[in-house]
């Protein structure tokens, strides 16, 4: 397990992740309101990063929730629990650092779990769902956004570019122990180790240039390839030929990005 986060976390991944939550809150609500989180007590969020997900989950709930927000990068921890001050929330919130897997708190009543695009990043997550389980209490829901077909990412009609990068990101994810895809087993496991799903939602998205979604994908390739590039897992020639492209379908009416699929799961402790 590494400290490192595949992604980097360092102040240009801060605005990267704001920007990500920003236009992917609706897709969050949406997810929220199918399951308990409003009216829980005791949350536990998981992979929680810089925190944008955790103040927004503390001002949703209407319970005065208390919540412990878990995740392994010290920047990230440290910007979450400074914010939580400044929200004057630091009552109700506090964030720790741990890896799912090897998850020990000292709370176990926890009547919801949340997490989000963090499942992708975990080498062992029937594991992580096994301590998960244990710091639920019974009828606890446990509510899960991830990946579940990341190869459906495109930038179409025809651009031969994104393969490449696509594979790229495929393998540096599987270096580490990830998985891109893991979404497509997460039920199946999540069932194994005594949880009953009881929802399960597909999430797919277009973007156009004009589109204030196009920035989403646009922030992650800036962000991230010239990091595939140094670590060797794409060229200087493919990076180039890439955003030749991008740059290209910008200016093409008819081009459209196609977003990885996602999967919203709702998942009860028996």
């Amino acid at each position: 397990m590494s400290e490192e986060y595949v992604l980097g976390n360092d102040q240009e991944e801060l605005s990267r992740l704001k920007l990500q939550h920003d236009l992917w809150r609706d897709e969050l609500l949406k997810l929220w309101d199918q399951s308990s989180l409003r009216d829980a007590k005791k949350i536990l969020d998981l992979g929680c990063g810089p925190g944008y997900t955790s103040l927004d989950l503390l001002k949703y709930n209407r319970q005065q929730a208390q919540m412990t927000s878990i995740d392994i990068s010290d920047n990230f921890i440290n910007y979450l629990n400074y914010q939580l001050k400044e929200e004057k929330l630091d009552s109700r919130g506090q964030a720790k650092k741990s890896f799912i897997e090897n998850l020990n708190l000292e709370d176990t009543d926890f009547d919801a779990a949340f997490c989000r695009w963090l499942m992708i990043f975990v080498q062992n997550p029937e594991k992580a769902f096994q301590q998960v389980y244990r710091h639920l209490t019974s009828g606890s829901e446990f509510i899960l956004q991830e990946y579940v077909s990341y190869d459906s990412m495109d930038l179409v009609p025809d651009y031969p570019s994104m393969k490449p990068v696509v594979d790229a990101i495929f393998k540096s994810w599987k270096a580490q122990g990830g998985d891109p895809n893991r979404g497509k087993h997460l039920p199946s496991l999540l069932e194994k180790v005594g949880f009953k799903v009881t929802h399960l939602q597909p999430v797919a998205k277009f973007a156009q240039p004009q589109d204030p979604f196009w920035q989403w994908p646009d922030s992650f390739y800036r962000s991230f390839l010239p990091r595939l590039q140094k670590s060797g897992y794409l060229n200087e020639q493919q990076v180039q030929d890439f955003f030749a492209d991008w740059q290209a379908a910008e200016k093409s009416p008819g081009s459209f990005f196609v977003a990885p699929t996602v999967i919203n799961i709702i998942a009860k402790k028996l």
